[in-house]
């Protein structure tokens, strides 16, 4: 049985860098700033169904399986994970369908319900990935896609974020290069193949 290796938390910065750009608090800023074309009010609203939907559960499942003495690092952990986040993002499409999502909230859902079972296609057969990155590459992604990087010091900026975000999951052990590198790809990949189709 080969054993998982443990990040290095010694490491501040990049231990930090995670920390600011979790895929849980990354995901709220992004998804009212995706919908904001609705306004503030209306974004943050239609945030406030869909974001405890997708976050509560798996943050739940995260403290459970620390008490079994299981952790996110392992490889093998991740798999109940990224289950449980898909039937959430899952719950989050079917009821937001029913309260009549704008058409950008049904994508961002669209392109995580399909991105989640990607990941754990990886994680299950080739190599775990980073979450992390992916997220980061799909939100920048999606806001590009939106239009919502209309300067080059903002896309530099949404740029500047995946490459810092990447560099930090490598630099701690929580990654590896190749493991960052497809985490951006089909966080990326699944917003540029979803979007089109839905908007």
């Amino acid at each position: 049985m080969t054993l998982d290796p443990v990040p290095d938390s010694t490491k501040t910065l990049p231990n930090l860098i995670g920390r600011i750009f979790h895929p849980a608090v990354l995901a709220t800023p992004t998804l009212v700033i995706a919908l904001s074309d609705l306004g503030w009010a209306e974004a943050l609203r239609w945030g406030a169904i869909t974001l405890p939907i997708i976050l509560l559960p798996g943050i739940l499942l995260v403290a459970y399986l620390r008490t079994r003495g299981r952790h996110t690092y392992q490889r093998k952990t991740r798999t109940p994970l990224y289950i449980t986040a898909w039937c959430s993002v899952v719950a989050a499409a079917g009821l937001t369908a029913a309260l009549g999502a704008p058409r950008v909230l049904t994508a961002c859902l669209l392109a995580l319900a399909l991105w989640l079972p990607v990941q754990l296609l990886f994680n299950t057969y080739v190599t775990k990935i980073s979450t992390h990155a992916g997220v980061a590459a799909g939100c920048m992604t999606g806001l590009f896609a939106l239009g919502k990087l209309p300067t080059l010091p903002l896309q530099l900026i949404a740029l500047g974020i995946v490459v810092l975000v990447a560099w930090a999951r490598v630099s701690d052990s929580n990654h590896t290069l190749q493991q960052v590198a497809l985490g951006i790809l089909v966080g990326a990949g699944s917003v540029l193949l979803v979007f089109p189709l839905v908007l």
